[in-house]
């Protein structure tokens, strides 16, 4: 395939262009703001720079329009996406006792570890604090309001399931997915049409996934230049700066992650050498940076770990497709320092309170988050929207999203083997 048709480089012309025709647009639009001079002076400058906002603001409204249009397929494929992701992840456990044994395990280690991946993302994100400072005005900002933690853990619970669909309520959808899919593994014979139907559904989402990022160019694009056209916005170079301290944040969490807290899991619990194993899954790690896909790396990492690592291949064929379902390690951290950026950014102040949301949403989220390219940006949304922040404040970082996603994607996956190795030894332990 010629390089231009490939995604991740018709994003990036996108984003140059859309960087490009904003700094176009702000040049020819704004001018200084009034600097003295006598009173007529002032009134003439304050008009002109008057005019140069309004007429600015206009020249954006198309570009916004567009980004709107891509904002809301994002959204419509987000609880689909959910749904189908969880509920079709938990068939992978097999029998009812292998949930009960081994599944609990699985799971427990998976969650801890993106707990703590979450962890070390906002204890990053909170001493660098990237963004702050910026100002910017993010469309929503208004409404914004700090959401009880009493009732964001009551609200997990729905009263009604298909008012929680209806009603785009992120969290409570996505426990009905997971009572739903435990209620369905374990009828046995019974649920297998409607597993079958959950299958069909999963292959029609992940299409619809693959259009909706067809359209990332233009709306990543268009996005782009109404966040930087935004007259609010007085200074690009604080963006920038701010921007580039972000993906440190986010670079800086995932390394001591991925080189130290998972390797002394590795050692703690499967009393495996690090270095040994992680070259044994070079070939996995590096597809994984390549691809930004865990499900696609899936194959590869399945090989290294058996083959490669020496995993019985029993651990490995439960642990890996559970793992490159709702083990997110990579993502979760992501997301979290993400939104903590975005508060800063458009001055929200993240209570204690909030960031422990961030921190429960986050790892639910990455749960749902689907093993393709950028799913993490679309079930940011969820933690974003748990704590009133706008979602469309995410645009805000999607410009540096591919290589972070690379980055991110690797530690997802390097998360899932290291997973396979703990559960093996904790099963030969029996």
């Amino acid at each position: 395939m010629a390089w231009y048709r490939k995604l991740h480089w018709q994003i990036l012309v996108g984003l140059l262009i859309g960087l490009g025709i904003a700094i176009v647009m702000r040049s020819m639009a704004l001018v200084a703001p009034p600097t003295g001079g006598t009173p007529a002076d002032i009134v003439a400058q304050a008009h002109q720079y008057a005019l140069g906002v309004v007429t600015l603001d206009i020249w954006r409204q198309p570009f916004a329009f567009v980004g709107d249009l891509f904002l809301r397929l994002l959204k419509l494929i987000v609880l689909p996406l959910i749904v189908v992701s969880l509920i079709s992840g938990i068939q992978q456990i097999g029998d009812a006792s292998r949930l009960g044994r081994i599944g609990s395990r699985t799971i427990a280690y998976y969650l801890g570890t993106t707990l703590a991946a979450v962890i070390i993302g906002l204890l990053v994100v909170n001493i660098v604090q990237p963004g702050m400072g910026m100002g910017l005005v993010v469309e929503g900002e208004a409404a914004l309001r700090p959401t009880p933690m009493l009732e964001v853990f009551r609200d997990i619970i729905p009263t009604n399931v298909f008012s929680a669909l209806a009603n785009g309520q992120m969290l409570p959808t996505i426990f009905a997915s997971v009572f739903f899919g435990l209620a369905l593994l374990l009828t046995g014979d019974a649920g297998k049409p409607v597993v079958a139907v959950i299958d069909s559904m999963n292959a029609a989402i992940f299409k619809m996934v693959d259009w909706v990022m067809a359209t990332a160019p233009i709306g990543v694009g268009a996005l782009l230049v109404a966040t930087l056209a935004d007259p609010s916005l007085a200074d690009l170079s604080v963006f920038f700066v701010s921007l580039g301290s972000y993906c440190a944040s986010v670079l800086v969490g995932l390394s001591i992650h991925g080189a130290i807290v998972l390797p002394l899991a590795l050692w703690a619990f499967a009393r495996r050498s690090p270095l040994e194993y992680v070259r044994a899954l070079s070939p996995a790690l590096l597809t994984a940076f390549s691809t930004a896909s865990s499900s696609a790396t899936y194959p590869v990492t399945r090989d290294c770990v058996v083959d490669g690592a020496g995993v019985s291949r029993e651990s490995a064929d439960f642990v890996l497709p559970l793992g490159a379902t709702i083990n997110m390690d990579g993502t979760a951290l992501y997301e979290a320092v993400a939104a903590v950026f975005i508060a800063n950014a458009i001055g929200f102040d993240l209570t204690m309170a909030d960031q422990i949301v961030i921190v429960l949403t986050a790892t639910l989220a990455a749960i749902g988050a689907a093993g393709v390219p950028s799913a993490g940006l679309v079930t940011m949304i969820i933690v974003l929207e748990a704590v009133g922040l706008p979602a469309g404040g995410y645009v805000l970082v999607i410009a540096v999203d591919r290589i972070l996603d690379m980055c991110r994607t690797t530690i997802n996956v390097w998360g899932d083997a290291v997973g396979a190795a703990v559960v093996d030894r904790w099963s030969a332990a029996e």
